[in-house]
């Protein structure tokens, strides 16, 4: 069984520890295996049954599964002119891999894809069944979007692995165990003439500079542009992917306090004109709702459409200010047209009325 691995730094609850954020834990068949524990996600790696549904779903790859590339496989896939998905062929179950792989994989190959689910009713995971009809609903409404007549197809096939290829593979299973214990024993056997070395201390992320790109958003953005679809007229219902989003700052309300573009985790938001402007690249944002969840202003919103050409090759500005020094502390605020005296003052200008009104 391969084993699941979880990268803490590119978990969005890493960049914000309160986020809502959990849907490794709600499409988790077993339950209790990924769960909440001082805000961070932690794994019982006892009860993990090694499905691959959180590699699926997590909006920036944290999960990985040992012995499965998502990335890889789509290569393959494209190389061979390959079609089908299936769990007894490429897959730990369909669920492991994401609607923007189905959707390049079709633009790419220029073919529907099949989707082998064959064994959903008779798997003791089958209860992902209704996760794997959702992807294949959203990479079919974006190709439907798209114009193309490829679609992800659902298809009852139970892919059966040859018999010659079966027993290659126990062979190689067998081989592959067999080589791991030679070598633990080689490696204690050898071991008092091996120098203890002091483990080096491992180097900390800083969550502000290095961003998350999760591999899928590269294959899915390289796949529309390599496509010879034009891209200006087709637009994308926000509220009907899971993906992306557009979005829209009130900018009477920002005050610019760079918390959404220094805490977004792959770099969607950012500053822009020297901080002067907040820009937007929506091919990078993963709709983890971080910054509308850190906005102490709540000015952030989403839009209803997102139009797929500025999705693949736009940035945009959502917000531009004026920075002039508040008349009471000196120190740069966002102006306005109105006040001269930042929101700041002005708040505590008026606590220290209320204060008066109470003293009289």
């Amino acid at each position: 069984m391969s084993k699941l691995n979880f990268d803490i730094y590119a978990c969005v609850r890493t960049y914000y520890r309160y986020s809502s954020c959990q849907k490794c834990i709600d499409v988790c068949p077993i339950e209790d295996t990924l769960y909440i524990e001082n805000d961070k996600i932690q794994i019982n790696e006892n009860k993990c049954i090694s499905c691959g549904a959180c590699v699926g779903v997590c909006p920036t790859e944290a999960f990985s599964l040992n012995g499965f590339n998502p990335p890889d496989l789509y290569q393959k896939m494209v190389e061979e002119n390959q079609n089908l998905i299936s769990c007894k062929l490429n897959v730990p179950c369909a669920s492991s891999f994401d609607s923007q792989y189905l959707v390049a994989l079709a633009l790419d190959i220029k073919n529907d894809v099949v989707v082998d689910v064959g064994y959903c009713q008779s798997c003791e995971i089958g209860s992902l069944k209704e996760r794997i009809e959702d992807i294949a609903k959203e990479a079919n409404y974006v190709l439907e979007q798209l114009g193309v007549n490829y679609r992800v197809k659902l298809e009852d096939i139970k892919y059966e692995v040859p018999k010659e290829t079966e027993k290659k593979l126990q062979r190689r299973n067998f081989l592959k165990r067999f080589s791991k214990q030679a070598a633990g024993l080689a490696f204690w056997a050898l071991m008092p003439d091996i120098p203890v070395e002091e483990k080096e201390t491992p180097e900390y992320k800083n969550l502000v500079e290095e961003k998350v790109i999760p591999e899928k958003r590269k294959v899915f953005v390289k796949a529309l542009k390599n496509s010879d679809i034009d891209l200006s007229d087709k637009y994308l219902e926000v509220d009907k992917i899971s993906f992306t989003s557009e979005k829209w700052i009130d900018n009477k309300k920002c005050t610019n306090c760079y918390v959404c573009y220094h805490m977004c985790p792959t770099g969607a938001l950012k500053e822009g004109n020297q901080k002067l402007s907040i820009l937007f690249e929506p091919s990078l944002c993963v709709k983890c709702r971080i910054c509308h969840e850190m906005c102490p202003e709540d000015c952030l919103h989403l839009a209803d459409k997102l139009n797929l050409n500025t999705f693949a090759n736009e940035i945009e500005v959502l917000a531009e200010h004026v920075m002039i020094p508040c008349e009471e502390c000196m120190i740069p605020f966002s102006y306005k047209g109105d006040s001269t005296i930042c929101p700041r003052c002005r708040k505590l200008e008026d606590e220290i009325k209320d204060l008066l009104r109470i003293g009289d």
